[in-house]
C-alpha cells in the first residue's frame, strides 16, 4: 500500500496539469483490482460492490468540498495539486478492503487497519496531495462503515483485541518502517505541501543551487566578487553536490528501516535505536520549525497554523517513540542456547557496537580538527579551534538537521575539503554495520552453529525423558557436564534455575549430572530447581536430601499396542468418521515443507486463539509459533476438501542412535469455526502413523500444573503443594490446563508422575515466582488484577 503512494507521488506530473500518467494509470487499475479482489474474498461480491460504491461517493463528494474549501481560502495561492488535480483511482477499493476488514480475522483485521491507514495518514501528513487526502478520506469511511456494520451482525460490544507477542513484533515493525517511509516519500515528491513535509525536508539537499554558484563566478570574472556577499560561501558549498552529501541525508531513514528489519525478529537493540532515531527526529524537527520566520504582515494570520504544523510535526515521530518504549516488554525475543537474560547480552557485549559508533564519530571528527589545524588558510571564511570542533560534530549529521545557516566555516581544497566531505556518510555507515553486528549478536545468542551441534548430537544420542527437544528453544540456558557428554537445560529467573525436564543425559549418567549441575549452581550463586522431570530420579534427589513434590502427569500412549476399540474410545471414534464424512484429511509435515498459503493460515489460528485471551501467551515449556518452525518438529494439520486448515499440532522428536522413537505434542490450536473432534482427530491419527512407524511411544505431554488426581483428592497437602495449587487454579480459566488434561484421558494414555526437586522449603516462595516469570515472562502490572480475579 505504501509503495502505492510512493510511486504515485513519484510519477505525478507537474502542477497545472490533470493529465493522469499511463504507468501511474496501470497501476492504480492494478491496485483497485487487488484490493476488491480481496474485499470480495471477505464479504461476498454484492457487499463489495456496494461497499466500493458508497466509498466512492463518499469520497468524491468530501473531496470536492475539500477542494471548495481550500480554493476559496487560498485562492491562488492554494497547491496547484488541490486546484487542479484529479480523483484518484484506488480511493474506493482502499476504502472497501477496510469495510472489509471488521470481517476478516483478528490478526489479519490488526494488519489491515494499521497497514492501510499508517500508510494513508503517511502520505497525507508528509507528500499532502489533494489524491492523498482523499485516499485518507475513503479508508476512514471504509474503517466507519465496516465497524457500523459489524455492530449490527453482533449483540455484544468487541473487546479489544490483544496482540500475542509475536504480532507486536510484526506491527511495531510495520509502524517503524512506515514512519521511515515519510520523510522519503517527502524528499521524492515535487511538490510536497503536507503539515509533516518539514520534518521531510531536514533530509532534503538544502545547500545552495549551482546557478547562484555561476552567477557568482560570473561576478567574479569582472571583478564584481563583492557585490553578492553569498557568493564566496556558495562557491565553498557548490562542491558539496556530490553523493557522499545525498547519502547523509539519507542514511539515517536507512537506519530505521533496517532497525524495522530486526525489530521483526525480536532484536532489543534494534527497538532501542529505532526508540532513539525517532526521538531525534522530533526533536530536530520541533526545533526547526519553531526557529523558522514566522509570517509577518499579510501573512501573519498563518501564525497560528504555524505553531500548530510545529507541533504534529514533532509529534509523529514522538509518538513513534512511546509506542516502542510501551511495547518493549513485548518486543524483545528471548535468548536461547548459551543465553541468560531476555535478549540483553552482558556488558562488554552490549557496549561494544556503541562503542564502535562512539570511537569512529570521535576518531572522524579528530582527523577533521587536525586536518584543519595544518592547513587553516583553505577554510571560507577564517576559522579556529573551536569552530573546527563545532563544524566537525555538524558534519555527522544531515545539512538539514542544522540549517545551512548554521554549517560553518567550509574549506575549498586539500584534505580538510576531502574530510568535510565524507565524514558525515562514514559514520552513519558505521552506524549501520554496529547495529547489524549488535543484532547478529543476539541472532549468535539463540545458538551458534557449533552449540546447536553439541545440543543435536546429545539428544540425537538419546537421552533420558520424553521432554528433551525443549531444551533447544528460546529463553533456555545449556549448561553441559565436564565431559561434555550430557547438558542440562534451564532457565534462569532472577538467581533461580529453572530445568526444563530431565538432565539430557543417558539413564545411566543422569545421577552424576543432576549432582554436577547442582554443585555449579552452588558455585554460580544459583537457586537449582528441577522441575517436571520423572520420577525415576526420586531416589538421586533423596541420597541429596532434597525435596520433592508432584507438579504433573505425562500422559504417553504406546503405538505398538494402540487400539481404537471398545466402549471408552467411542468419542475418538466418532471423531474420525466425522472426518471422514466431511472429506477432512490429515497431513503429516513440517513447517518448512508447507506452502506459503497454509503457513499463514497457520498463523491465522494461532493469533485467533490468542485473541480470546485475556493474558499473555505462556512459554516455559508451553512452544508457540516460533517453536514449531524448527526444522526436527514435525506438523500434523485438519485440512478440509477447500484447502482450509481446520487445527494443527506440532510434535517433538526424542532420538536413539539418531533415529526419531517417538514423538511429543506440543502446539496444539484450532478454528472456532471447526468441525468438533478436530483435535481427536488430529491425535488419533498421529497415533497411527507413530504406529505404522513402528515408534516406541507417543507422548501427549503433560498440562503444567494438572494432575490426575483433580480437585477431589484426600491426599495430604502440604505448604509446597498450596503454592503450585494456587499458581494452577489462578491460571486455569484463562489457560485450561486441568481441562486439556481431561481431554487427554479420551485416549487411555499410561501416566508418568512428573515432579519437582528443590534443596530448601524455605524458597519456596521465590520458586512459585520463578515459575510464574518462567511461564508468563510477559505479564504487566495492568493484567495482574485480571489474574487474580480469575481465582474468584
Amino acid at each position: 500500500m505504501l509503495l502505492l503512494f510512493v510511486v504515485a507521488a513519484f510519477l505525478r506530473g507537474r502542477p497545472g496539469t490533470m493529465q493522469l500518467r499511463p504507468l501511474e494509470g496501470v497501476l492504480s487499475v492494478a491496485a483497485t483490482l487487488v484490493l476488491v479482489g480481496a474485499t470480495e474474498r471477505l464479504i461476498g461480491r454484492r457487499k463489495a460492490v456496494r461497499a466500493y460504491v458508497a466509498v466512492a461517493i463518499v469520497s468524491v463528494v468530501v473531496g470536492i468540498a475539500i477542494r471548495v474549501l481550500v480554493t476559496s481560502t487560498f485562492g491562488s495561492t492554494a497547491s496547484p495539486t488541490y486546484r487542479l488535480s484529479g480523483f484518484p483511482l484506488y480511493a474506493p477499493a482502499v476504502g472497501s478492503i477496510l469495510v472489509a476488514s471488521a470481517f476478516a480475522s483478528a490478526l489479519w483485521r490488526r494488519r489491515i487497519r494499521l497497514l492501510v491507514l499508517a500508510s494513508a495518514l503517511v502520505f497525507v501528513l508528509f507528500e499532502g496531495s489533494f489524491g492523498g487526502l482523499v485516499t485518507l478520506v475513503a479508508a476512514v469511511t471504509g474503517l466507519l462503515v465496516g465497524i457500523a456494520l459489524r455492530s449490527r451482525g453482533t449483540t455484544r460490544r468487541r473487546a479489544w483485541v490483544r496482540s500475542s507477542q509475536h504480532e507486536a513484533r510484526v506491527l511495531a515493525s510495520s509502524l517503524v518502517a512506515i514512519s521511515a517511509a515519510g520523510p522519503f516519500l517527502a524528499v521524492l515528491s515535487r511538490t510536497p505541501v503536507g503539515p509533516l513535509a518539514p520534518l521531510g525536508a531536514l533530509f532534503r539537499n538544502s545547500l545552495p543551487n549551482r546557478s547562484l554558484s555561476r552567477a557568482c563566478a560570473g561576478f567574479r570574472e569582472h571583478g564584481l566578487s563583492a557585490v553578492h556577499s553569498a557568493c564566496t560561501p556558495s562557491r565553498a558549498l557548490d562542491g558539496l553536490h556530490t553523493p557522499g552529501t545525498a547519502l547523509v541525508g539519507f542514511l539515517p531513514l536507512v537506519v530505521l528501516f533496517l532497525a524495522a528489519f530486526f525489530i521483526r525478529r525480536g532484536r532489543r537493540p534494534a527497538v532501542l535505536v529505532a526508540i532513539v532515531v525517532n526521538v531525534v527526529l522530533g526533536v530536530a524537527s520541533g526545533v526547526a520549525a519553531i526557529t523558522a520566520p514566522i509570517p509577518t504582515g499579510a501573512a501573519a494570520r498563518y501564525g497560528a497554523l504555524h505553531v500548530l504544523l510545529s507541533v504534529v510535526s514533532a509529534s509523529v515521530p514522538l509518538g513513534v517513540a512511546a509506542f516502542l518504549i510501551v511495547l518493549l516488554p513485548h518486543l524483545a525475543r528471548r535468548d536461547a542456547v548459551g543465553g541468560g537474560r531476555p535478549d540483553r547480552p552482558n556488558g562488554r557485549a552490549a557496549l561494544t557496537p556503541a562503542g564502535a559508533v562512539l570511537f569512529s564519530g570521535a576518531a572522524l571528527v579528530a582527523a577533521y580538527v587536525v586536518a584543519g589545524s595544518v592547513a587553516p588558510e583553505v577554510f571560507v571564511p577564517a576559522v579556529g579551534l573551536d569552530g573546527l570542533i563545532g563544524t566537525g560534530i555538524l558534519r555527522l549529521l544531515p545539512v538539514g538537521f542544522i540549517g545551512i545557516r548554521h554549517v560553518g566555516s567550509v574549506p575549498t581544497h586539500g584534505l580538510p575539503r576531502i574530510l568535510f566531505e565524507n565524514i558525515g556518510w562514514a559514520f552513519w555507515v558505521v552506524a549501520i554495520l554496529a547495529l547489524v553486528v549488535a543484532c547478529r549478536e543476539r541472532t549468535r545468542g539463540r545458538a551458534s552453529s557449533t552449540e546447536r551441534e553439541s545440543l543435536d548430537r546429545i539428544l540425537k544420542k538419546g537421552v533420558s525423558g520424553n521432554l528433551a527437544f525443549m531444551a533447544t528453544w528460546d529463553g533456555n540456558e545449556i549448561w553441559y557436564s565436564p565431559s561434555g557428554r550430557s547438558a542440562v537445560a534451564y532457565r534462569r529467573v532472577g538467581d533461580v534455575a529453572v530445568t526444563c525436564g530431565d538432565p539430557l543425559a543417558t539413564e545411566e549418567d543422569a545421577p552424576g549430572v543432576v549432582a554436577e549441575f547442582a554443585l555449579w549452581c552452588d558455585d554460580q550463586g544459583l537457586l537449582p530447581v528441577f522441575y517436571s522431570v520423572r520420577a525415576a530420579l526420586l531416589p538421586v534427589f533423596q541420597r541429596m536430601a532434597w525435596y520433592d513434590l508432584p507438579v504433573g502427569e505425562e500422559t504417553v500412549l504406546r503405538p505398538r499396542t494402540f487400539s481404537m476399540q471398545g466402549k471408552k474410545w467411542q468419542d475418538v471414534r466418532s471423531s474420525m468418521n466425522r472426518a471422514s464424512k466431511a472429506g477432512v484429511t490429515a497431513l503429516w509435515s513440517t513447517y518448512a515443507e508447507l506452502g506459503s498459503a497454509t503457513a499463514r493460515q497457520i498463523h491465522e489460528i494461532s493469533e485467533q486463539w490468542m485473541s480470546d485471551k485475556g493474558l499473555p501467551e505462556m512459554g516455559f515449556t508451553l512452544g508457540g509459533l516460533d517453536e514449531l518452525q524448527d526444522c526436527d518438529v514435525a506438523l500434523m494439520l485438519a485440512i478440509d476438501d477447500d484447502g482450509r486448515v481446520l487445527a494443527v499440532t506440532s510434535w517433538l522428536p526424542s532420538y536413539r542412535d539418531g533415529r526419531v522413537i517417538g514423538w511429543t505434542l506440543d502446539f496444539m490450536r484450532r478454528r472456532t469455526d471447526s468441525m468438533n473432534g478436530v483435535m481427536e482427530f488430529l491425535i488419533a491419527s498421529a497415533a497411527l502413523k507413530a504406529q505404522e512407524d513402528d515408534l516406541e511411544f507417543l507422548s501427549l505431554s503433560a498440562a503444567p500444573l494438572a494432575s490426575s488426581l483433580g480437585a477431589d483428592s484426600t491426599a495430604p497437602v502440604d505448604a509446597t503443594d498450596r503454592v503450585l495449587s494456587f499458581l494452577g487454579s489462578a491460571l486455569e480459566p484463562a489457560y485450561g490446563f486441568q481441562s486439556l488434561f481431561t481431554f487427554k484421558k479420551k485416549f487411555q494414555p499410561d501416566y508418568e508422575q512428573l515432579i519437582m526437586a528443590y534443596p530448601d522449603p524455605i524458597d519456596l516462595p521465590r520458586i512459585g515466582a520463578a515459575l510464574g516469570r518462567a511461564y508468563l515472562p510477559d505479564l504487566t502490572a495492568r493484567q495482574i488484577p485480571k489474574l487474580l480475579r480469575s481465582l474468584r
